[in-house]
């Protein structure tokens, strides 16, 4: 008797996939805590954490490799920028000081200073409200085991034992991004575990390889035997253990389905993203690292519409300085250039506690010192220490143009004590550097307060630019907390308020002539799209994998149309009819213009 199970899981890179499951039992890593004593054997243990990392670098140098030395179907060359951000990582001497300081101070052995460094930063990263910067955790993560398993003396990765020998479907707990790029060549012809999210570089090295995979199945290598039949369904979030015949057949038809629709979305990878009557809407890239702006623009971003230069200044006992800021600033900006870059000041405080800022917690963090009231009440000259680095990043690339936004902006006074802090700024470094020629400086507030979109008229006025943040913005308007489990669930982007809030926002920012973009996850969200253009933005930012699909919806629509579907979406009364209403909308599109 068939014992089939069909279990839901998370998309992180779709596909359909048919083959038997090979089972990885990986044990959890045991790290050894020992007390050491005296100067030699600090010096040991310190030394020994530096042949693990220069072994840690060679076995990513090596993944690297092989990723660049295949032929690529869909850019693959370039996803190794994904490893080359684990490299930068490993040459963080933040990390790597931090831990030697650990083993001096605490006497403790290399592997012990190490996790818990990295533990530190899992924790502010792991709580982070801001998606992107909870997913990083997993980096460090997976960065903190290699040389752990270099320290004990284990340094070939779990799947160089693997024979694959035949055609397999890979279940574990979870894989690291340099254990995905081993699947290049390899019979594996997908994979699900049982940790991970759709936007980790796991699952981002899996779309760029395209294997299709399942992530975040609590309890499934308890569920998988070795060498069941599997189904991957990484274009709705299902495996299928052990399915009957008609299932199977189904799944595979389905596959012909996606592969036909998949060949047509990589074909628009370099045309423009404009609608069937003419209109252009830019796609720009959401980026934290420099290393990921090369695998932005691999995707055909058109500009980084946000940076978020707040991982600088998280595990560390000092703040980043000037010169550390200009080289990473002007290390993107080159890479990006002549395409612009939305710098965003930092936006620590709330669920982002940096160590070197020396903050306590507060009782209700998200409303309380974050972003530019941490900067603009307690640490002014940090704030002006960055927009500095931001100005000189500009002259030193030579781009001319410098923008600068500033999250959550609550009215027109913030807004003007920002920009006296600028002009301070150019002040102070007109001073400092005799014949100085600043840049160009444009100024945005960032809308992501339900105070910032009933104040956007006056704001609009005094801006050069807005940036919407939806992920706060909705947060703050439904007053939900999105990390809450118990609340998430009313988080929408389709919320009829949320809509009402872009539409004066969008509006406001007309009346001033100033461009308008959307830097939140709605941006990113395809079914968003006719709503947001629709409702006259014409600049969406969001995570580079996402822009080919958002480009190959905003090309089945028209203007009309979708201002038409914003009319009808406003006469509806609840976010369920609202985005039934937009699914049937692009069900109908992708029906008719990718068959």
């Amino acid at each position: 008797m068939s014992r089939s199970l069909r279990l839901k899981g998370i998309p992180a890179s779709p596909g359909i996939a048919i083959s038997p499951a090979k089972a990885i039992d990986r044990k959890k890593l045991l790290i050894p805590k020992n007390s050491i004593d005296g100067p030699d054997a600090t010096r040991r243990e310190q030394s020994r954490l530096d042949v693990a990392i220069e072994t840690a670098r060679r076995q990513i140098q090596l993944s690297i490799d092989s990723l660049n030395g295949e032929e690529s179907t869909f850019q693959r060359t370039n996803h190794a920028m994904i490893l080359q951000t684990h490299l930068m990582l490993l040459n963080d001497m933040v990390l790597i000081d931090t831990a030697k300081d650990l083993i001096a101070t605490n006497q403790i052995n290399a592997e012990w200073a190490l996790s818990m460094v990295a533990d530190d930063i899992q924790r502010q990263l792991a709580n982070a409200s801001d998606e992107y910067l909870s997913e990083r955790a997993e980096d460090i993560h997976f960065l903190s085991i290699r040389i752990i398993r270099n320290l004990l003396g284990h340094m070939d990765d779990f799947m160089s034992d693997l024979q694959f020998t035949s055609d397999c479907i890979i279940v574990t707990i979870d894989l690291s991004p340099a254990e995905t790029a081993q699947m290049i060549n390899s019979p594996v012809r997908g994979f699900a575990t049982e940790k991970g999210t759709q936007t980790s570089h796991t699952a981002i090295m899996a779309q760029a390889l395209g294997i299709p995979a399942v992530v975040g199945i609590p309890g499934l290598t308890e569920k998988v035997n070795p060498g069941d039949t599997l189904i991957i369904d990484g274009l709705d979030g299902y495996i299928v253990i052990e399915p009957d015949e008609e299932t199977i057949e189904r799944y595979r038809e389905r596959a012909v389905q996606w592969r036909a629709m998949e060949n047509r979305l990589r074909s628009t990878k370099d045309q423009p993203s404009m609608t069937t009557d003419g209109v252009e809407i830019k796609l720009s890239g959401n980026i934290e690292l420099p290393g990921e702006a090369p695998f932005a623009l691999d995707y055909g971003a058109q500009g980084i519409g946000l940076y978020r230069t707040e991982f600088l200044y998280l595990d560390r006992d000092d703040p980043p300085t000037r010169a550390e800021q200009i080289r990473t600033y002007a290390s993107v900006i080159r890479t990006v250039a002549p395409k612009i870059i939305a710098f965003r000041t930092f936006d620590v405080g709330a669920d982002k506690m940096p160590r070197c800022l020396h903050m306590k917690k507060a009782r209700n963090p998200a409303l309380g010192l974050r972003a530019i009231r941490l900067g603009l009440r307690r640490h002014r000259e940090l704030l002006k220490e960055q927009i500095k680095a931001m100005i000189l990043a500009a002259i030193e690339t030579d781009i001319g143009t410098v923008k600068i936004m500033f999250p959550m902006v609550s009215g027109i006074t913030e807004l003007r004590q920002l920009k006296n802090l600028v002009t301070e700024c150019r002040d102070d470094l007109s001073r400092e550097i005799s014949g100085i020629v600043h840049p160009r400086i444009l100024t945005g507030a960032m809308i992501e307060l339900p105070a910032a979109v009933f104040a956007c008229e006056s704001l609009a006025r005094e801006s050069d630019f807005f940036s919407i943040g939806t992920n706060d913005l909705i947060q703050y308007m439904l007053a939900i907390d999105r990390v809450n489990d118990d609340v998430a669930y009313l988080y929408t982007p389709f919320h009829p308020a949320a809509l009402r809030a872009l539409k004066m926002v969008v509006e406001a920012a007309g009346r001033a002539d100033i461009p308008v973009s959307i830097c939140g996850g709605a941006a990113g969200e395809p079914h968003m799209a006719p709503l947001l253009i629709g409702l006259g933005l014409r600049e969406l930012s969001m995570a580079p994998q996402s822009i080919p699909f958002i480009k190959a919806a905003i090309r089945t629509m028209s203007l009309v149309e979708a201002e038409k579907l914003v009319a009808d979406a406003f006469a509806l009364d609840t976010p369920e009819e609202i985005e039934q209403l937009v699914v049937r909308f692009m069900e109908g599109k992708l029906t008719s213009d990718w068959n």
